[in-house]
């Protein structure tokens, strides 16, 4: 797929005409309701038929979208994706990308039921089953050997990614004054504020480092092969379709080229509540899912993907303190409340053992 902007830039075009496209020119649109915190908008429209086919208009810019403008995304890289991968690539499950007013406007099928359970509801509801996280698992080790021409794309910066949600970002999310920005920034300095009750001061030493200055991890993530990341692949992401093996993912406004562990690290925190395994166990399966793609698309056949893992100890060694980074705010939370995982550890030693695993990476790493 090919992502730059020559023929496929969505400012060039109007949502009328990309409406007008799908047959849906003057049909109503509906509010549509998400768990997401960014402030994008979102609005549903259906084309009658038998059965009816029902799509979702997402509206963002940095104006209101407090993730796009923390991440300098002021060219909205989830436009140009939807609009140059529209129909090329069977992980985008996007139509095309256009403008209204001040906005882009990225136009999907709905994926609703399709997508997976997220977050807290799983601690009522049980555990995802481990099959349908193995195959998430397989088709992101396959997205993350993927090559994409790209060329000029402007990639999620690392250093803002890292710290998207450390403590000191916070203020920029405030002072910006993005009604969501300030309602996710309070929510994640009450989750900071429980870390610090819980944590151990080896852990609330390196997330303070860290956050005031990310770069060590920079610098030793630097040291890794860089690959494709979708940048924020947490379950509510994944759709599964009724075709075996049919898996897309939605919300590409992270997308970037990093190490895996980046990819990784987040994966695992943002899902512990319905994650059916521990980390060590959903890492090696990683593992061997890129160890298979690898001789599959290699030439001759090779039997580790070294020019995608690089040193695998490494990578899981980044892969925590990236986590605790970007997460340990809500590990806080859950240790608090005395909340069970979906691997049924709880909260309190989920902490604990995670933050114990970060501060040892971190003496190795940085």
């Amino acid at each position: 797929m090919t992502a730059d902007d020559a023929g496929h830039d969505w400012r060039t075009r109007s949502l009328a005409d990309l409406l007008a496209e799908h047959d849906l020119s003057g049909l109503p649109e509906h509010e549509f309701p998400t768990d997401g915190w960014s402030g994008a908008r979102f609005t549903s429209i259906e084309r009658p038929g038998d059965p009816p086919q029902r799509f979702v208009i997402k509206r963002t810019s940095p104006s209101i979208d407090w993730i796009a403008a923390a991440t300098d995304d002021t060219t909205i890289r989830e436009a140009r994706l939807a609009s140059a991968g529209a129909g090329q690539s069977p992980i985008l499950p996007y139509l095309g990308a256009a403008t209204d007013g001040d906005t882009a406007a990225i136009l999907m099928p709905d994926l609703s039921t399709e997508l997976l359970a997220w977050e807290r509801p799983a601690l009522a509801a049980g555990a995802i089953d481990p099959g349908v996280v193995e195959q998430v698992v397989d088709r992101l080790a396959g997205l993350h050997a993927e090559t994409w021409a790209t060329p000029a794309f402007p990639w999620c910066p690392l250093h803002e990614r890292v710290t998207l949600t450390a403590r000191p970002t916070c203020a920029g999310h405030i002072a910006r004054g993005i009604p969501a920005g300030v309602e996710s920034a309070g929510k994640l300095l009450a989750g900071w504020d429980a870390f610090d009750r819980q944590a151990p001061h080896a852990a609330r030493d390196l997330v303070a480092g860290l956050s005031a200055d990310p770069a060590p991890l920079v610098e030793a993530l630097g040291r890794l092969p860089s690959a494709l990341l979708h940048g924020d692949l947490k379950l509510a992401n994944v759709a599964i379709g009724p075709d075996e093996d049919q898996i897309r993912f939605i919300d590409w406004q992270m997308t970037l080229r990093a190490p895996v562990a980046v990819e990784l690290g987040w994966f695992l925190v943002s899902n512990s509540a319905s994650l059916p395994m521990q980390p060590d166990a959903m890492l090696e399966r990683y593992r061997r899912s890129a160890v298979v793609v690898a001789a599959a698309r290699s030439s001759p056949p090779s039997a580790e993907p070294t020019d995608l893992l690089g040193d695998w100890d490494a990578q899981v060694d980044l892969a925590r303190i990236v986590g605790l980074l970007l997460r340990g705010w809500r590990k806080g939370l859950d240790a608090e409340a005395g909340a069970t995982l979906g691997s049924g550890v709880s909260g309190r030693d989920d902490l604990a053992g995670w933050s114990a695993l970060a501060v040892e990476a971190a003496a190795r790493r940085l």
